[in-house]
């Protein structure tokens, strides 16, 4: 639940409970349909019974004994420096009308950050909410910027529509996009290589190829950027236009070749998460 070592100490869990129930705050998915709502309840009530059962030094080795057989790593929690030995009071449990309780001093990470060092991605428990809850929205910002698309199903894709250009009466008419969305917990140079290869056998005539990879953080700009032009060199300039994506806060890296309508949707999507 909270993606750590079984010999995790005391602050590391901490800050590993705070970091992931703030995911599943009131504020963060109220948005979100009532499925969603109840799927961040259940995942708010499991991260803190797992808290609480990590912080309490004779639950956490009855849990290790369970787990490993008797053959548990270091015992509980080491309290930290100064402290009475007591391990830090748990935050309040959900409550029953809301649908997660977080801790006050988490909150969403900046883009900035981002930038810096990879995130890590979301516990286990919680990548199938993240990744339901994003598809859902971006399904419908696709519907409403690029006119409801024609859908194709595409092999290792969790969303692949083709957009047929808008002509206007005084403009030019915009260019015809394949758009294929993929879902993955860390965007980074492997799942950049493993997407491409997938896109590659997607391409069609006529149409703008372009990969939107969304993830709940993103590797270095650097890395990422080093991974897209070493997979373009191997595909001679014949591969997809890549955008990675930050579903947090909806922040992208957009070569400058990116379709118009692809920069009105992740546009959209910010402006949904304002």
């Amino acid at each position: 639940m909270l993606s750590l070592p079984a010999d995790a100490p005391a602050d590391e869990i901490k800050k590993a409970f705070r970091r992931e129930i703030a995911r599943y705050h009131p504020d963060k998915v109220q948005h979100l349909g009532q499925e969603f709502q109840e799927m961040a309840s259940g995942i708010a009530a499991d991260l803190t019974e797992a808290y609480r059962i990590l912080m309490d030094p004779a639950m956490r080795a009855k849990y290790n004994e369970d787990l490993f057989g008797g053959a548990a790593p270091a015992a509980g929690p080491k309290p930290p420096p100064h402290s009475t030995g007591q391990p830090d009071p748990m935050p309040p449990p959900p409550p029953a009308s809301s649908t997660a309780s977080a801790a006050s001093a988490a909150s969403s990470s900046s883009w900035s950050a981002a930038q810096q060092a990879p995130a890590r991605p979301p516990s286990t428990a919680g990548v199938d909410f993240v990744k339901k809850a994003s598809l859902s929205r971006m399904r419908a910002a696709v519907d409403e910027v690029m006119g409801n698309p024609g859908a194709s199903p595409v092999p290792g894709f969790d969303l692949a529509v083709t957009a047929k250009p808008k002509r206007g009466l005084f403009k030019k008419a915009e260019e015809s996009v394949r758009l294929l969305v993929k879902f993955v917990p860390l965007v980074d140079p492997e799942a950049v290589a493993d997407v491409w290869t997938h896109a590659m056998k997607a391409r069609v005539a006529d149409a703008t190829l372009c990969v939107i990879l969304a993830g709940t953080g993103l590797a270095p700009s650097k890395e990422l950027a080093t991974a897209i032009s070493e997979q373009r060199r191997k595909s001679r300039n014949a591969g997809p236009v890549l955008v990675p994506v930050d579903v947090r806060d909806w922040e992208a890296l957009f070569p400058p070749d990116t379709p118009a309508s692809v920069r009105a949707l992740i546009q959209r999507l910010k402006e949904e998460k304002r």
